[in-house]
């Protein structure tokens, strides 16, 4: 059966300028998963596109490199080079950038909702709307290394008394909060700090898995689902099983944990992303692109899910998260705001 679908993370800013033009399906299927033609035959109408860019002395010289969390300038001119890039895409009408609800609802073309993976790009809470302005519409405070607003999942520590002011400022705004490389900490203090929707855009069940701080505890699946947020499952191998290769089967298996804990339909969500910095030999066979995300839900319909709940799962539960944080505004001149065109990202950069 075939479902419409929504993937609530995906890399592919960071996917082009590593791997290739994404517009085009890759030369070798061992490269990577994700095109612009492969999603098309999947289904996949909405996309969470990723602005990440990453910290660290062997990333810095890269197109999506910075040198550290002080190295504002660097972190910035990465984000800026991909928020380009998706506006080039924009401009040549290949993908529309979701900035209002009705955006969401134009299903004309693949639509992208920006999402900020770690928020080292913003200098500090005033600097937010700066962002929100180019069409950044969710973001997490940290990716897994920590930030100067969060501890991340490999960092651990709170959120700091800059991290709370960029929260208030995300309220402000209207960007949602997505906690999937937070800290245990830091998740119980944006829990505190916001009475807000949360998401985990791309987490699987810790109960399923190791102690990893990577992995969503079931306590704070719950707390999502309290605050109607939704939990993406992520198809990397290394996050589904434990010591041997994945399988579509245990993918399942994390979707309908987080649904048992959620005790509803309305949580479970996609957030696949592939080609996060992996190769596709470290998916489950069976969902090594996403036109075979309907392995999923055949999976989920036979083992009695109804189609209306898959249906949710595929699409609908990110729809709703996002047309109930979505304004259903314009900019006053009725033009959609970018920036400079920098131009296509080249790995060769």
């Amino acid at each position: 059966m075939r479902f419409d679908w929504v993937d609530g993370h995906l890399d592919l800013a960071y996917i082009a300028a590593q791997n290739g033009d994404i517009r085009e399906e890759p030369l070798s299927s061992d490269s990577r998963c994700v095109s612009l033609p492969a999603l098309r035959r999947g289904n996949v109408g909405v996309i969470a596109a990723t602005i990440f860019v990453e910290r660290g002395p062997d990333a810095a010289d890269r197109p999506w490199g910075y040198r550290d969390e002080c190295d504002w300038d660097g972190a910035n001119r990465a984000a800026e080079l991909q928020m380009s890039y998706y506006e080039t895409l924009e401009r040549e009408g290949i993908v529309r950038i979701i900035r209002t609800r009705e955006d969401l609802s134009d299903d004309r073309t693949t639509r992208l909702l920006i999402l900020m993976e770690g928020a080292d790009p913003i200098r500090d809470s005033t600097d937010a709307a700066r962002w929100y302005e180019r069409g950044v519409r969710m973001c997490g405070l940290t990716w897994a290394l920590g930030s100067r607003f969060a501890g991340g999942n490999q960092s651990g520590g709170g959120l700091t008394s800059a991290g709370r002011d960029l929260v208030a400022a995300f309220d402000e705004l209207g960007i949602l909060h997505d906690s999937s490389h937070l800290s245990d900490l830091a998740f119980d203090d944006l829990v505190g700090a916001t009475a807000r929707t949360i998401v985990a855009s791309h987490s699987n069940a810790r109960a399923l898995l190791g102690p990893s701080e990577r992995h969503i505890r079931d306590d704070q699946v719950a707390e999502i689902a309290r605050r109607g947020g939704v939990v993406g499952l992520n198809l990397y191998g290394r996050f589904l099983a434990m010591d041997r290769e994945a399988t579509l089967h245990d993918a399942v298996n994390h979707v309908r944990h987080i649904a048992a804990i959620a005790k509803c339909d309305d949580v479970s969500a996609l957030g696949s992303d592939l080609d996060g910095g992996f190769v596709p030999a470290l998916v489950p066979p069976e969902l090594r692109g996403p036109d075979h995300y309907d392995s999923l839900t055949n999976t989920l319909l036979s083992s009695g899910w109804s189609t209306q709940t898959c249906a949710k799962f595929a699409s609908g539960n990110w729809m709703r998260v996002w047309k109930n944080s979505l304004k259903n505004e314009r900019a006053k001149d009725g033009r959609d705001r970018v920036g400079p065109d920098l131009g296509l990202l080249d790995s060769s950069r």
